[in-house]
Formats: structure tokens, C-alpha cells, sequence
């Protein structure tokens, strides 16, 4: 069987950007010696959480594809020979985006993916410092398996997993930035999207609290065609390798057929709205 190995590092990231990057990197280094090919960050690394308010000094955060964060990530992808799933704040001229950059074991920039679905209300006021993405829902290949990306809010969109789902993902990583309060609903809500696309969702959350008093929960994990839960990871600053079984997902959209059975001619009322 077919078998795929996730990194999840789940951190408590602070005011100071550098040694935010000086743990990543000594975690990242410690999940590839566990076996991990392929690891996941949480959401808007290596930053504080910036948008616990609206301040606009905090633009000053954004990069672009060659600035030092992703820099610094594809050399430790490239010496270290592990793909990696960085969640960036990504500036693109006078535009700005929550983007997460592929990286592949070569440290080459193999695909970004632009948060589509953004909040904004108490905690969460995201709005103010990016818009929606605008690349849609693109997939990438590692070691013969195609996966995709959901971004935190995102999730909470069931559309976007399934479009990945018809375009093959067998796994889905999700970077996350969710407070203590609703670890049981995101629970539920990464379960059933595993569940309905017969794939394998990994989360990382961002973990501790946070400048503006704001505790984020953890509880990163990785989910099952089933819904059930693979692994999860323990701790605030730690890494861990999970090995997933990727014969799993065939032999649940044989058992749970749900994209033979989908009547997409039925579902345009979700884009033109109810007759």
C-alpha cells in the first residue's frame, strides 16, 4: 500500500519573527528525522497574530516570494530534503494575501495557494490586512500523491474541498489560527469534509497566547476517509510524523461512493442563487 509521511508542526509563535524562524526550523529538522517527507506550518508563519486588531503598521509584515521568510524555508527545504507547506502574509504588489507556498524537497516553489474565503468580526479582523485569493482551488503532486490546501476559514466552505476532491486530492492540509473555544467544532468540521471527500485532512493550529490575549487551542491532527482521528499532536512546541495509509482513500470512495453519485446539474442554485 501506498504510504505517505506528514510532518505537523504545531507552535506558540511570538512578538519576535526570528525566533519564531529559529524554532521552526529546529522543529522542521526534528520531523524529518522522525521520517516526515512533507511538513505543514500554521497559519500566517511566522507572524504574531496580526489581526487581533487593525493596525496598519502591521503591512510592514508582508513579503513576497523572495522575501526572507520563504527564503530561509526553501534553503531548509532544500538541505534537509522535506517538502513543505508554508503559510505566508504574501504581499504581490500593492496587493496583499494569506498564502501558502509549496515547497518541494528541492526547495523549488511548487505551488501557492491564496486563502479565498476571509472573516472578519472580533479576533478575526482579517479583512483589513488581505483580500480573498484569487488562484482558485489548484492542487500539487508529492511522491505520486496529489493534495491540496484549505485555509482555516476556509474549511468552514464545503466547496473548495470538494473541487479538490474532483481533482484528485487524496489529502487536504489545513493551517489553522482557531482559538481554544471551538477546538470541538473544528473537530466536527475537518471530520465531515474528510468523511464527505473520502480524503485525509491534516490541520496545524497555531497553540498558546497570544499579544491581544487571544489563546489559540492546537489541536493540530490528521483526520481519516472515515472521519476519525489518525494522530494529534500533544504539546505547544513539537513536531510530529504521521504515517498515513493512502490505499484508505480508494478503498473508501469504493465503499462510499459519493462523487459517482453526485447530481451536479442539481447544485446550480449554490452559484445563481435559489429560484
Amino acid at each position: 500500500m501506498a504510504r505517505l509521511v506528514l510532518g505537523l508542526v504545531q507552535m506558540n509563535l511570538s512578538v519576535s519573527v526570528a525566533e519564531n524562524l529559529e524554532k521552526a526550523e529546529t522543529l522542521l529538522r526534528d520531523v524529518r528525522r522522525q521520517g516526515a517527507s512533507i511538513a505543514l506550518l500554521p497559519e500566517l508563519f511566522p507572524l504574531p497574530w496580526v489581526a487581533a486588531g487593525e493596525d496598519s503598521r502591521a503591512f510592514a509584515f508582508a513579503e513576497d516570494e523572495d522575501g526572507p521568510t520563504l527564503g530561509r524555508m526553501r534553503a531548509i527545504a532544500a538541505e534537509a530534503g522535506i517538502a513543505l507547506a508554508v503559510p505566508i502574509y504574501e504581499r504581490s504588489g500593492e496587493r496583499r494575501f494569506n498564502t501558502t507556498f509549496v515547497l518541494s524537497e528541492h526547495g523549488d516553489i511548487l505551488m501557492r495557494y491564496r486563502k479565498n474565503h476571509v472573516p472578519y468580526h472580533p479576533g478575526w479582523y482579517e479583512k483589513y490586512y488581505y483580500e480573498p485569493g484569487d488562484l482558485g482551488f489548484p492542487v500539487f503532486r508529492h511522491q505520486g500523491t496529489t493534495l491540496g490546501v484549505q485555509t482555516c476559514w476556509d474549511n468552514l466552505f464545503p466547496e473548495g474541498s470538494r473541487i479538490l476532491a474532483l481533482k484528485g486530492a487524496a489529502v487536504i492540509l489545513a493551517p489553522r489560527g482557531s482559538g481554544d473555544y471551538s477546538l470541538g467544532r473544528w473537530r466536527t468540521t475537518l471530520a465531515a469534509n474528510a468523511m464527505a471527500n473520502n480524503c485525509f485532512v491534516a490541520t496545524v493550529n497555531r497553540i498558546g497566547m497570544e499579544s491581544g490575549g487571544y489563546m489559540f487551542g492546537g489541536d493540530s491532527l490528521v483526520v481519516g476517509p472515515d472521519g476519525e482521528v489518525v494522530a494529534a499532536v500533544e504539546g505547544e512546541d513539537v513536531a510530529l510524523a504521521v504515517e498515513i495509509d493512502l490505499g484508505k482513500v480508494q478503498e473508501s470512495r469504493v465503499e462510499w461512493p459519493f462523487q459517482g453519485d453526485r447530481r451536479p446539474s442539481l447544485y446550480r442554485e449554490i452559484s445563481e442563487g435559489p429560484r
